[in-house]
Formats: C-alpha cells, sequence, structure tokens
C-alpha cells in the first residue's frame, strides 16, 4: 500500500533534486510565502510506495472552517521523482493522488481542489471524474520551458529572427544590465511600477506582499533575482528604463516580472533584460527556463514578445474540484 508522511525541509529538498522541470509553486520557499502572505496554512507530503520508498512529494495548501472541516489546494502537484513520462508513471501518478486523497480525508479536508501536471486526455480526465472532482470552467495554466543545456549560440540562433534583432539593437546601444540584491529602495520601486504596469495593462497580477516575500527567502535551491537596464553606467533603479524579476528554483529558473517604460520601450530593453535573465540562469546551473505563462488571456503584445524566444509550450489539464467523502477509499479506486 502506498503511504503518506509530513517532510522535513531536508527530506523536501532531496526529494526536490530527483524531479524534473520543477514548477514554482511546488517550491519550499513559494509555500512559505504564501502562508505568511495569506490565510491558507502549508502541508508537504512524501508519498512512498509499497517498499517504503519516496515515489512523490506535494505541496498542499490548506484552510481550516470551523466545523466545516477544511478547504485543501494543490497547484501543479504533486511532483514525480525521477520521471521518465512513460505508462508506469501514470499509474504511479494516479496511485499518488488517490493516496493523498486518502490522506485529506483523515486531516477532515471537506473539499479539495487540485491542478495536477498532467496532459489533457481522456484517460487522465476519466480518472479525475472517477474519484468524484469536475473540471472547473477556467483556462488551464500554459506556459513554455527553453532548455538551458543548449549552448548559448543555440538559444541565441532558436530565436526568431525579429526576436534577435531587437536583441542586437539593445545590445548596440550599449544599454548596462546590472543585478540588483534587492534593497528596501529597490523593491519600492519595483512594486510601484509594477503596480502602474497591472493599472495600465488591466490585470491582476501578483500582489505587492506575495513579491516582497518571495524576495527574502534565501538557500542554494532558490534565488529572487532583479535585473534592471541604464542608459549609463549607473545602477541606481530610479534612474532605470527597464526591469526584470527571476527566481530560480531547483532545476529551472521563471521568468516573473518584466517592466518597461516608455524610454524603454524604445530602446527594446526587455528584450536585453530578458535575455540576460536567461543567460543568468544557464550560468547558474539551471537546466530550464520557463517564460512565465503564455496562454489565449496573454495581452497580445506580451504573447508576441514571449513567441519569439520559440520555447517548448505545455499545457494542463485545468483545475478540478470536488468533495472529499468519508466514506470513499480512494486508493483502492
Amino acid at each position: 500500500m502506498y503511504s503518506v508522511r509530513e517532510s522535513s525541509y531536508k527530506e523536501w529538498l532531496e526529494s526536490l533534486k530527483k524531479c524534473q522541470k520543477v514548477n514554482m509553486l511546488q517550491s519550499w520557499q513559494y509555500g512559505q510565502a504564501k502562508e505568511e502572505t495569506s490565510r491558507w496554512s502549508i502541508n508537504r507530503f512524501l508519498i512512498l510506495n509499497d517498499e517504503q520508498v519516496v515515489v512523490a512529494i506535494a505541496q498542499v495548501l490548506s484552510i481550516s472552517l470551523p466545523l466545516f472541516g477544511g478547504i485543501a489546494r494543490m497547484n501543479r502537484g504533486p511532483l514525480l521523482l525521477n520521471s521518465t513520462n512513460n505508462a508506469l508513471d501514470k499509474k504511479i501518478l494516479y496511485r499518488v493522488i488517490a493516496t493523498l486523497f486518502d490522506e485529506f480525508k483523515q486531516k477532515r479536508w471537506r473539499v479539495v481542489q487540485i491542478a495536477p501536471e498532467i496532459s489533457d486526455n481522456e484517460q487522465n480526465y476519466s480518472f479525475l471524474k472517477n474519484i468524484g472532482l469536475k473540471k472547473l470552467v477556467t483556462l488551464p495554466y500554459a506556459s513554455g520551458l527553453l532548455d538551458l543545456q543548449s549552448s548559448k549560440e543555440q538559444l541565441l540562433m532558436k530565436l526568431k529572427k525579429k526576436w534577435r534583432y531587437s536583441l542586437r539593437k539593445s545590445q548596440d546601444i550599449g544599454l548596462n544590465v546590472s543585478i540588483l540584491d534587492g534593497s528596501n529602495k529597490d523593491f519600492f520601486m519595483l512594486l510601484n511600477r509594477y503596480r502602474d504596469l497591472k493599472i495600465e495593462k488591466d490585470f491582476s497580477g501578483i500582489s505587492d506582499s506575495l513579491i516582497t516575500s518571495l524576495s527574502t527567502k534565501k538557500s542554494k535551491e532558490w534565488q529572487f533575482n532583479l535585473f534592471i537596464a541604464n542608459t549609463n553606467e549607473s545602477e541606481d533603479i530610479g534612474d532605470c528604463c527597464g526591469m526584470v524579476v527571476s527566481i530560480r528554483h531547483s532545476d529551472t529558473t521563471t521568468y516573473l516580472i518584466g517592466v518597461t517604460n516608455k524610454e524603454g520601450r524604445e530602446l527594446q530593453a526587455n528584450y536585453l533584460l530578458l535575455w540576460e535573465a536567461i543567460i543568468y540562469a544557464k550560468i547558474n546551473g539551471c537546466k530550464w527556463f520557463d517564460i512565465g505563462g503564455l496562454d489565449a488571456t496573454t495581452p497580445k503584445g506580451i504573447a508576441h514578445f514571449k513567441n519569439g524566444l520559440q520555447s517548448e509550450p505545455y499545457s494542463y489539464i485545468g483545475e478540478w474540484r470536488g468533495l472529499i467523502l468519508p466514506w470513499k477509499k480512494y486508493l483502492n479506486k
């Protein structure tokens, strides 16, 4: 029988080393930030097989409600260890999710909502439906990955011709790109400009409190990077014409925020900033660079910009919600 137990930080990190293309939402530090800035509590589970070997991990958000029980939310989990994306992995993943649901039942979590990292096909759809979940009418998450195991030259040549041209234009102008250590002044300016962008482009984005909390996390597996572009040798964020935030988490770096002013857009600063973030991730040992979301709701200009990277697209099966039934044995399903 598969089993579940809570994970220590050390166990979590050791398990993550055996996962590939790790998403930010299943990172320990992201869970900490969510706990600090919202009503959610964090549970981190190790899922063990019949031989008591860890085969998967899952970070789950929960809220306890008086009398009712609780609500659980698992976004882009669980993560399989040593995954090879074959038919056996799918069977293991089904058993892992069913085992987690039995654990949720023990914790008296009555409502569960999950968005697993599985593709949208009939077999996966049937499995989720059979364990009592209903698909929500929301757009499934989609994005793209760049393979940083390619050489710098290969990454450059893969870019669309116009993207490459814009990058070279910004390089020829001589923009100065700096990586800041994240002082209070830096983040005050970042949040102000990002807030203005959200208003201008009419999107909700990431909350100020979550960005700030994410920026305070420090570990070998996690790095919050703030890149700025200036038209001179200054490294003052107040003078910059553009900024990009990326976060390294395990084997992947994710593009989180990009903001440029009018001058920066004219100088193609966004191209240079993102390129520098990609190369920085590669130099620091990351295998993958996630472009940070790309779907039908992405604003046209941003979609055009991200499409120019010609990343490997991916999308998942979407959000599913259901009740955890006390009498149901999910693992035997």
